[in-house]
């Protein structure tokens, strides 16, 4: 978040720089007890990240951050101002105040961004970017990501808009193109007389002379990643340091977005921890650490909003897990707004706004929008976060990148409501022993069919659901446990049947 040095909250700050371990991204700490440290490296990175950040001199991040008893800020605060005006090119702009952490004196730098037109800052010959808790070089393709961002401010080059070459109508997948005509002939009067090709062409999919667009091809493509590979997405557990193995559960995701939507969904499910919680009526339930809804928005908007330019080919969508936390980090940043402007009224700018378009008319497999289309989900991010009472989500715009993060508390951390009594359960419970909630929409229709094993194609026809439901539903159930397969996958003759376990 943007700050004035007089708006920061600084035993606020200290406190979760504690917690932490160290600094943040946003956060460089440094003793100072020999002087004015260099800091031309910090001073550029800062400069290019928008939003700019802060530098807290006279605090020891090797004692817990303690303070170290300044005699010298004056000196300190000339030493910083002419790094600024003389070491970094163009001149970085800061803000002091002397604040008191435990009855010490501590220099407060606030380091102002330059302009978009001014960037990037340089810093001996080399551009800095800030990152985690550290400053480092940005390559050739940062710096002509930036040099694109000017441009893209007054003429604008609509990467998503642009055709695919070899491409063609057949390059899509034929049960995702059917579900959005449908659904952009229910949307517009104007849409409903075009034949299939037509409404393609009108709305994006399809160019003029027959070929997918980006934007087409990224959210209704049979196989994306064939022509762009950067259009998957990369899912990782970070092990803690000293671990055998960095790494936990590395997947690389594939397909078009609604695939990459629901199969990063189910990663991150079988990787965040759960708790004993109690439904509303009473029945104990597994909760997830994370409220599905702020998690399905933060993937949709880094899969919608990712950038699409060729200078960012190479980058993927990012989804990390640490310890408690969920990392999210799109190539790009954000496009004519601020990180503070995010959940707003007027914090609306889509980086991609043909794919945005394509994407309000686009369904998952169950049927569900992809996304809403009216800019709230970052305030539904928010929302849902506070309404599980998990620390507000956290937003870093890198200038280069966009990173979205989520924690969550440790298991025991947050109280569980107390079970209701025996009596009312039994009272509430829903007759023949169905379960009291579902994982899906379309769950309880597959559910109420399998009083006696069915094949796919059996169940397929009972609830009268497209494959591509079924196949979501179905899943949706062997995932949380209430159904089990009789057999190999793929083979035609292969059941499924209720679990033995109670539903709950």
């Amino acid at each position: 978040m943007t700050m004035t040095v007089s708006s920061v909250d600084l035993p606020g700050i200290v406190s979760r720089l504690r917690r932490r371990g160290g600094d943040s991204a946003d956060i460089e700490v440094k003793a100072s007890r020999g002087g004015c440290p260099a800091l031309g490296e910090t001073l550029c990175a800062f400069a290019n990240t928008p939003g700019g950040g802060l530098i807290i001199l006279g605090l020891d991040e090797n004692d817990g951050f303690s303070p170290v008893s300044l005699t010298n800020i004056a000196t300190l605060e000339q030493g910083v101002a002419a790094q600024a005006r003389e070491a970094v090119s163009p001149p970085v702009t800061c803000n002091f105040t002397i604040e008191e952490v435990d009855g010490n004196e501590v220099l407060v730098i606030r380091v102002n961004s330059l302009p978009l037109q001014h960037r990037p800052a340089f810093y001996r010959g080399n551009a800095y970017l800030r990152q985690s808790d550290g400053d480092y070089r940005m390559s050739d393709l940062e710096i002509a990501q930036i040099e694109l961002l000017k441009i893209q401010q007054t003429n604008p080059t609509h990467p998503d808009l642009a055709a695919v070459p070899s491409t063609s109508l057949s390059s899509l997948d034929t049960s995702l193109v059917e579900a959005y005509v449908s659904q952009a002939r229910t949307r517009s009067r104007r849409l409903a007389p075009l034949d299939t090709d037509s409404l393609l062409t009108a709305t994006g999919v399809l160019t003029t002379t027959g070929e997918a667009t980006l934007a087409g091809l990224y959210a209704l493509g049979t196989y994306p990643q064939g022509l762009r590979p950067s259009l998957g997405v990369t899912a990782a557990v970070l092990m803690p340091s000293g671990a055998e193995t960095r790494t936990q559960d590395l997947a690389h995701f594939t397909g078009p977005i609604p695939d990459l939507l629901q199969d990063v969904m189910q990663w991150i499910a079988r990787n965040t921890p759960t708790d004993m919680g109690y439904d509303t009526a009473g029945h104990g339930r597994d909760i997830s650490a994370l409220p599905n809804r702020a998690v399905r928005e933060l993937i949709a908007n880094a899969l919608v909003h990712r950038n699409l330019d060729g200078v960012t080919d190479g980058k993927r969508v990012e989804v990390r897990i640490k310890a408690d936390t969920l990392i999210v980090t799109s190539p790009g940043g954000l496009r004519a707004i601020t990180v503070d402007q995010l959940g707003t009224p007027g914090g609306k700018a889509a980086v991609n706004p043909t794919l945005y378009d394509i994407c309000k008319d686009v369904r998952t497999e169950d049927g569900s929008r992809l996304i809403e289309g009216e800019g709230g989900g970052i305030k539904e991010i928010r929302e849902a976060a506070a309404a599980a009472g998990l620390p507000a989500p956290v937003f870093r715009d890198s200038g280069v990148s966009f990173t979205a993060i989520l924690r969550w508390r440790h298991a025991g951390t947050t109280p569980v409501p107390p079970p209701r009594p025996r009596e009312a359960i039994t009272q509430t419970r829903p007759p023949s022993n169905r379960p009291a909630s579902f994982p899906s929409k379309n769950a309880p229709a597959v559910w109420d069919q399998l009083g006696a094993p069915r094949t796919f194609d059996e169940l397929r026809r009972r609830t009268g659901m497209s494959r591509a439901q079924t196949r979501y539903a179905l899943n949706s159930l062997l995932t949380a446990g209430l159904v089990e397969m009789v057999g190999g996958r793929g083979d035609r003759q292969t059941t499924y049947r209720r679990t033995s376990r109670t539903p709950q």
